[in-house]
C-alpha cells in the first residue's frame, strides 16, 4: 500500500520543483485513487500559482543561471482549460486530458516528470515532481510530436543551472508514452475523454498551501 492515501474528492495540489525551488503549485480534486496511480480534475478557470522572479520575469525572460540561483515569488495564475490528470506512481511521466471549457475532449498531453511523490502536512495535502521540459502531444487520432525539444537541448547545455540530469532518461520515459499512443492502450484508448465532473463539487481552494519542504 502506497504511504499516503488520496481520498476522492478531497484536494490535492500538485508541486513542481526545479532542484530545490518551487516552480509551480496548482489544486486538483481528487477523482480515483489506488496504490498503483491517482486521477486528479481541475476546470478550466481553476487559479493556481506559478513562482517567477521578484521583478516579474518568467522563465523565458530570464537567463537560466540566473533563473535557478534566484528566490522566487509566487504569482496567481490560470488557466484555461479543464485538465484531468493520471499520475501513476514510479513512471517518469504523468498524461494529462485537455478540455474545452464546455467540455469536449481537446488531446493529450505527456508530461515527462520524475515520479510524483505524494505528502500530507497538517490539512494539505499534495504530490511532488520535478518537470523535465521536453514532453509528448498526442492528438485525437493518436498522432503525436515531441514538444519543446529545442529548449530542452538548450538547457542540457548549461548542467550547472539545470534541474535535468539525465536526458536518456527523459527521451526513454518519451518513447515509453509513444509507445503507449501507437498502440492506442491506456490511457490513450478513449478512456475518459468524455469525463464530466459533478456539478455539486465546490470551486477549488484559491489559497497557497502551506506544504512541507521538498519530499
Amino acid at each position: 500500500m502506497h504511504p499516503v492515501e488520496f481520498l476522492p474528492g478531497e484536494t490535492v495540489h500538485l508541486r513542481h520543483f526545479q532542484r530545490d525551488r518551487l516552480a509551480l503549485v496548482f489544486p486538483y480534486r481528487v477523482i480515483e485513487a489506488n496504490d498503483d496511480a491517482v486521477i486528479l480534475w481541475a476546470p478550466a478557470g481553476t487559479q493556481g500559482w506559478l513562482f517567477t522572479m521578484p521583478d516579474g520575469r518568467g522563465i523565458a525572460q530570464t537567463p537560466l543561471p540566473e533563473w535557478s540561483a534566484a528566490a522566487r515569488v509566487p504569482v496567481r495564475h490560470t488557466v484555461g482549460h479543464g485538465m484531468l490528470i493520471w499520475i501513476p506512481y514510479g513512471r517518469d511521466y504523468s498524461v494529462r486530458w485537455f478540455f474545452h471549457p464546455d467540455g469536449s475532449f481537446v488531446r493529450w498531453y505527456g508530461n515527462l516528470e520524475a515520479p510524483s511523490v505524494p505528502w500530507r502536512s497538517g490539512d494539505a495535502a499534495g504530490l511532488d515532481t520535478s518537470d523535465w521540459d521536453l514532453d509528448v502531444v498526442v492528438e485525437p487520432d493518436l498522432s503525436w510530436r515531441w514538444k519543446d525539444e529545442e529548449q530542452f537541448t538548450a538547457r542540457l547545455a548549461m548542467p550547472e543551472s539545470y534541474w535535468v540530469d539525465d536526458a536518456d532518461r527523459v527521451r526513454r520515459a518519451g518513447a515509453e508514452v509513444i509507445a503507449l499512443a501507437e498502440a492506442g492502450a491506456f490511457p490513450f484508448d478513449g478512456s475518459w475523454c468524455d469525463f464530466s465532473p459533478d456539478p455539486s463539487w465546490p470551486p477549488l481552494p484559491r489559497d497557497l498551501p502551506e506544504g512541507p519542504p521538498r519530499m
